[in-house]
């Protein structure tokens, strides 16, 4: 099973279509209200500028909580977002911003496991690509 988040209208086959507009996609929800799936349901989770729509802190915590909650262990969390470097990743509708940095001090926080919103992430891939940074993270149980 892989679920493809905040999809719009790049709806993918042989994916779980899930966006808070309607875009004719298989579910129509907002993930803050949290992911409407069982724990280990999921293979993979894939975004593709989405998760800088997702504001830092809390909000981002739950998110990710959900993600990593839904997937399998092993599973993989397979993101692009518009890299900090670029003018792209400051489009005023965005409300985190992305680079390496960020995604390790995510993975490797030593506090986050105090944190609410418990979850393990490796890096398993993570690049630039044009204006992109294209991340892959397994998700560890």
């Amino acid at each position: 099973m892989k679920l493809n988040l905040g999809c719009g209208t790049s709806q993918m086959e042989d994916y779980i279509n899930l966006d808070r507009n309607d875009y004719s996609q298989e579910v129509i929800r907002d993930v803050s209200r949290g992911l409407p799936f069982d724990d280990n349901k999921f293979d993979e989770v894939y975004s593709s500028h989405f998760m800088e729509h997702i504001p830092t802190g809390e909000e981002l915590f739950f998110v990710l909580s959900e993600i990593w909650r839904v997937c399998k262990n092993d599973g993989m969390f397979i993101f692009r977002v518009p890299h900090s470097d670029v003018p792209e990743a400051f489009f005023p509708d965005h409300l985190s911003y992305w680079n390496e940095s960020v995604v390790n001090a995510i993975c490797n926080d030593p506090y986050q496991r105090d944190h609410k919103a418990a979850y393990k992430f490796e890096v398993t891939k993570i690049e630039r690509v044009g204006i992109e940074l294209q991340t892959s993270l397994k998700i560890i149980k």
